[in-house]
């Protein structure tokens, strides 16, 4: 035999011995590697599909098993246990001793435990990451809207940039609508009121806005005219209800006529470069911003595929679409587009298109409200499942999982809420650069970052209540025990701190205008009115966070003092009447003090730069207060599902399932927004601050001035 086919034989009979010691060994040793078994695998994949309601019965039908042997009598028990000792000798002998494979080997280091996180634990953990993830992606997600309402303000309206007027117009009347018609359905009643007010704004301003692209209707009092009838037209058409009523007829008018009236205001806009200048170095801010939240949001996905695996494999059963196809697809799109509409924005202005590049944001936008809405489904799913509990993976899609109750709620409530972020987040830009600052000319610039961002801030601010008021009623009309447990047991404090951090936030922004009109003419004769105004919001403020009884209970329990209750001559500030008038006060004289700011800015010469140095350090503590105020109320929306995953459909069985108390709560909440604060100095610093420092320092020749976009 030749030598190449003795060594090709001797290889072959090689490879077969190998084959045969492999085979023999994961035969034999793979009962050894418990977490590498078939079972074990496909558990650790598959959720935990059992109901809390089937737990309950099986711990019933344990506990009537435990009460019949009870009953048994003497005889029976004697011949019981004899029964007992030989059915587990047979079962000994039966069974093969398997106790060595846990005492030697790799097996004795394994721990079948879940993984703790050192220092924090689970619960910490998971809170932080969360916490922190969903701060930046509220700035990323609030600031775009800001954005792109003041690049629109400071292009020329060039034929491109009128196109891309008419869809930042529609983008800008669903906004408008919404919130409308969320305030009208909440005060009127209106049924429906949110559709009758998105339609109708949304449909006037692409109605106007088409016509002022032709220079057909450019009076804004013509428009507004055209807007209210062609709105209302198409609401009512829109509108699935059988039978309109006169407040809803008004309500879709009233939305018609401001969206045609924005729609020529800012078709026609005069040109300021301020308010590019301001779009561009916020969106550099927003370009640092996304790197954190996507850093943030694997931190959180990481920590909770270790620390809650069994409840993220339940999530992912439940949500096999929008966690497969939908999430990854709008978080890819979303990426694309932001950083393209980071780096185009030079080049599509020198080579005058800035049309293109106000369509961009505008796609930015409504592909972050997008991923927003579709994240809140799992949210509110964890809240308040669709019943149900034993339809919900029979009968029930996707969809009825992600459409519940307070799904729309906490998307209008997210909205408006960032919105109020992004605004108050410009005006800590504005402070931090204002401060920093040496010249007279950047000083002036930042002096009006500031009044813009607090114009925004307040804008969105003061519609906030109401967007809250209609969750918290979709959540008492859910199950009314979770609403008792947010308002009058457990989490009860943690509201009295929600309504103190409220109440701080409107005085804080009617100090700072009472402080910016200092410094414009003729402004001084609404300051009567503004001191009246004060003395409410104070009594307003303190309605609202006094609470009927100051132990965080239902009833009292063992070392609580029952005596820390109001009096009854004064119990009726903690009645629900007290707080909605409160709170209706709160933003009553908010209104009219913005009001008189907004005349006194239009009718008085201001000073810019010239603002009490008070004014700045306003601004950052507004921004501080909004941060702090978003993470406690995610944490009182998160802890009021108590001690479920999800309510009453998956337990939580971990030893962190308790509420934590009012104290460790504030600690760690303190801690994440001290976190998310400083890393938001430092991005400021590097994305705004440092580039212009280092100009300075290098003394390079000044560049020209950017060219607007033809």
């Amino acid at each position: 035999m030749p030598p190449s086919n003795v060594s090709e034989q001797k290889s072959f009979s090689f490879k077969l011995i190998l084959l045969a010691l492999l085979v023999y060994g994961l035969a034999h040793l793979s009962p050894a590697l418990p977490w590498a078994s078939p079972s074990s695998f496909l558990n650790g994949l598959g959720p935990q599909t059992a109901l809390a309601q089937e737990d309950e019965e099986d711990e019933e039908d344990e506990e009537d098993e435990e009460d019949e042997e009870d009953g048994e009598g003497e005889a029976d028990e004697a011949e019981g246990e004899e029964g007992e000792e030989s059915a587990e000798g047979e079962a000994a002998a039966e069974e093969e001793d398997t106790s060595y494979l846990t005492d030697i080997g790799p097996a004795k280091e394994i721990i079948n435990e879940g993984y703790i996180f050192p220092g924090l634990g689970n619960r910490k953990a998971t809170w932080g990451a969360a916490q922190l993830h969903i701060l930046f992606a509220s700035f990323i997600l609030g600031c775009p809207m800001f954005v792109v309402i003041m690049e629109v303000m400071g292009a020329r309206r060039t034929q491109g940039v009128r196109k891309a007027v008419i869809l930042a117009n529609v983008f800008m009347g669903v906004l408008t609508g919404v919130i409308i018609g969320i305030i009208g359905e909440i005060i009127v009643d209106i049924h429906h009121g949110v559709l009758y007010g998105l339609w109708a704004c949304a449909f006037a301003a692409l109605i106007v806005s088409f016509l002022n692209y032709f220079h057909i209707c450019m009076n804004t009092k013509v428009s507004s005219i055209v807007g209210a009838v062609v709105g209302t037209f198409f609401a009512y058409i829109l509108v699935p209800i059988d039978h309109t009523t006169v407040p809803a007829i008004i309500l879709a008018l009233l939305n018609g006529a401001v969206g045609g009236f924005l729609s020529t205001a800012i078709m026609f806009a005069q040109a300021d470069y301020k308010f590019e200048r301001l779009a561009h170095e916020i969106t550099k801010v927003i370009g640092f911003c996304y790197s954190f939240t996507a850093l943030t949001g694997g931190l959180f996905l990481f920590i909770m595929m270790v620390a809650y695996k069994d409840f993220i494999s339940y999530l992912v059963t439940a949500y096999p679409i929008l966690f497969m196809i939908g999430y990854p697809t709008l978080f890819i799109l979303e990426t694309i587009v932001l950083y393209i509409y980071v780096y185009s924005w030079e080049p599509l202005n020198k080579t005058n298109k800035k049309g293109r590049h106000i369509v961009l944001g505008v796609v930015l936008n409504i592909l972050g409200l997008s991923l927003l809405c579709a994240l809140d489904g799992p949210a509110t799913f964890m809240q308040t499942p669709p019943k149900p509990y034993d339809a919900l993976f029979t009968t029930m899609t996707e969809w009825d999982r992600i459409a519940t109750m307070t799904w729309m709620p906490l998307n209008y409530h997210r909205l408006v809420g960032n919105g109020t972020f992004g605004g108050f987040m410009v005006g800590v830009i504005s402070a931090y650069m204002y401060l920093w600052s040496k010249d007279p000319k950047e000083k002036e610039y930042y002096d009006w970052v500031g009044y813009m961002g607090n114009f925004i801030g307040v804008l969105f601010m003061i519609p906030l209540p109401a967007m809250g008021y209609i969750f918290v009623r979709e959540i008492y009309q859910y199950d009314a025990t979770i609403g008792m447990y947010i308002m009058s047991d457990r989490e009860s404090m943690f509201m009295l701190v929600q309504g103190l951090l409220i109440g701080t936030m409107f005085t804080a922004s009617n100090i700072y205008m009472w402080v910016s009109m200092k410094r414009i003419e003729n402004a001084h004769r609404f300051f009567p009115a503004m001191k009246l105004g004060f003395i409410l919001i104070v009594i307003a403020a303190t309605i609202w966070f006094t609470p009927r009884r100051f132990f965080a209970t239902m009833l009292p329990e063992p070392g609580m003092n029952p005596d820390m209750v109001l009096p009854d001559n004064l119990a009726f500030l903690a009645l629900m009447v007290s707080k909605n008038t409160a709170a209706f006060a709160l933003v009553t004289v908010t209104l009219i003090n913005y009001i008189f700011y907004t005349i006194s800015t239009r009718t008085g010469k201001i000073a810019w730069g010239k603002i009490n140095p008070l004014g700045p350090y306003i601004l950052i503590f507004m921004g501080f207060t909004d941060i702090w105020l978003m993470s406690w109320m995610g944490t009182i929306r998160e802890l009021s599902r108590m001690n479920w995953h999800i309510y009453k459909v998956f337990k939580d069985v971990t030893p962190e399932k308790f509420a934590p108390s009012l104290a460790e709560s504030g600690v760690f909440v303190t801690g994440v927004v001290w976190t998310f604060f400083i890393v938001m100095t430092l991005i400021i610093w590097l994305g705004i601050k440092y580039p212009k420092t280092k100009k300075d320092k290098t003394e390079e020749a000044p560049a020209a001035a950017p060219q607007m976009a033809e």
